[in-house]
C-alpha cells in the first residue's frame, strides 16, 4: 500500500514538475515574440543597427531572409527575420527564449 501511495505522489509531483517547466518556457518565448515583434513593419536598417551584421543572408522568392545565430549559454539559437524589397522586416521565426 505504501509502495503504491509513493508512486502516485512521484507521478503528481513529475507533472506538476513538467506544467511549470512548460509555463515557464512559453512565458519566455512570449517574451521574446514581443521584442522581436519591435522590429516588424521597420527599415532593416533599424534590425541591423540594434542586432548587428547577420550571420547569414539568403533569399527566398522576392524576399530576404536575414539570419542571426546567437550563442548562449545552454544552447544556441537562431533569429530568421524576411525582409520585403523594400527593406522593410514582414515577419520572423525565432528559436531563442530570452
Amino acid at each position: 500500500m505504501i509502495k503504491k501511495y509513493l508512486i502516485f505522489l512521484t507521478l503528481i509531483f513529475s507533472v506538476y514538475s513538467c506544467t511549470v517547466i512548460s509555463e515557464k518556457a512559453a512565458q519566455k518565448a512570449d517574451k521574446e515574440n514581443a521584442y522581436l515583434s519591435t522590429f516588424l513593419n521597420k527599415s532593416s536598417a533599424n534590425l541591423n543597427s540594434t542586432l548587428g551584421k547577420p550571420t547569414q543572408v539568403s533569399s527566398e522568392g522576392n524576399l530576404a531572409v536575414h539570419v542571426y545565430e546567437v550563442k548562449g549559454t545552454l544552447f544556441n539559437c537562431q533569429r530568421k527575420f524576411t525582409i520585403d524589397n523594400k527593406n522593410i522586416v514582414t515577419g520572423f521565426v525565432s528559436t531563442c527564449w530570452d
